[in-house]
């Protein structure tokens, strides 16, 4: 049974492992890996929802993509460059990184998720913290600021298209999704055309049956994101060559900042740390954050 703390909260489980290493493509870091990385863990839904806690200050949660996990905030530098004035909860959401992995796609419904975001604020007695997502993270990311707005104190969504789409419950899904869910990888890394090395850690990390299931969930379940309930500041970023007339209209529903980063595919507009963070920080300073 998880372990309770005063108040019903779920008590966060301090564990030491080693690392878990981010795609090859997003390792832009020196640092060594050879001592453990300090993960805890809190429960939510009876599910086991891993994340790294690092810095002081006022909390920013980063949410990583799809198929991406914690490790990739870390390896790329995000979190040594946010931990210097901010504490940071890297969160392998349920599905990723070193989270539990079901199948099932009624485990992925995107309020659920956002609660176990939640889950992971209420285990640090955390009242508000801005919300970073990446991607699919950008949807999470959204999904807690609709769904729980009085636990959001910011929103940063980077490469995440027209959030604000509706998605109708029962419809048809993706192929992708369907090859996935049946454990095949290679629609995956034929579709984004993933290099050999991104293709090993795949096969390593990954459970293509759990990201099968995020997808069937969004056509089993639908999507709805009512950004008119967000008050929080907001930015929403994106690369040139990664859709930013979809993601003008998130910015436009959000009444948000919104940034393009010319010539930035999104895949390489993750990795490009360092123009990506002076960006956030100034947006984090004018908001007071």
């Amino acid at each position: 049974m998880p372990t309770q703390c005063d108040g019903g909260h779920p008590m966060p489980i301090p564990n030491a492992r080693t690392a878990m290493r981010g795609y090859p493509r997003n390792r832009l870091t020196d640092r060594t890996y050879a001592a453990p990385v300090i993960t805890k863990t809190a429960w939510s839904r009876g599910y086991a929802i891993s994340y790294e806690d690092a810095g002081t200050g006022s909390t920013i949660v980063l949410l990583p993509g799809w198929t991406m996990s914690a490790g990739d905030w870390r390896d790329a530098g995000y979190v040594d460059r946010l931990a210097t004035s901010h504490r940071v909860l890297n969160v392998d959401p349920l599905g990723n990184g070193l989270s539990d992995k079901p199948h099932e796609s009624v485990a992925y419904r995107h309020r659920d998720v956002a609660a176990d975001v939640v889950a992971v604020l209420d285990a640090e007695g955390i009242s508000r913290a801005v919300v970073w997502g990446y991607s699919r993270g950008a949807y999470l990311a959204l999904a807690v600021g609709t769904e729980f707005p009085g636990r959001v104190g910011g929103v940063i969504l980077g490469g995440g298209a027209d959030l604000t789409e509706e998605v109708a419950p029962g419809g048809e899904p993706e192929p992708l999704d369907v090859a996935m869910g049946n454990g095949d990888f290679e629609a995956l890394w034929d579709k984004y055309a993933f290099s050999m090395e991104d293709r090993r850690y795949d096969a390593e990390v990954n459970d293509p049956r759990a990201l099968g299931a995020m997808g069937l969930a969004v056509a089993e379940f639908g999507i709805s994101a009512d950004c008119s309930g967000v008050t929080a500041p907001a930015l929403v970023y994106c690369g040139g060559e990664d859709r930013p007339a979809e993601n003008r209209k998130t910015a436009v529903a959000l009444r948000a900042e919104f940034r393009i980063l010319p010539g930035l595919d999104h895949l390489r507009l993750f990795s490009e740390v360092d123009l990506v963070m002076p960006m956030v920080l100034g947006f984090l300073e004018s908001a007071g954050i």
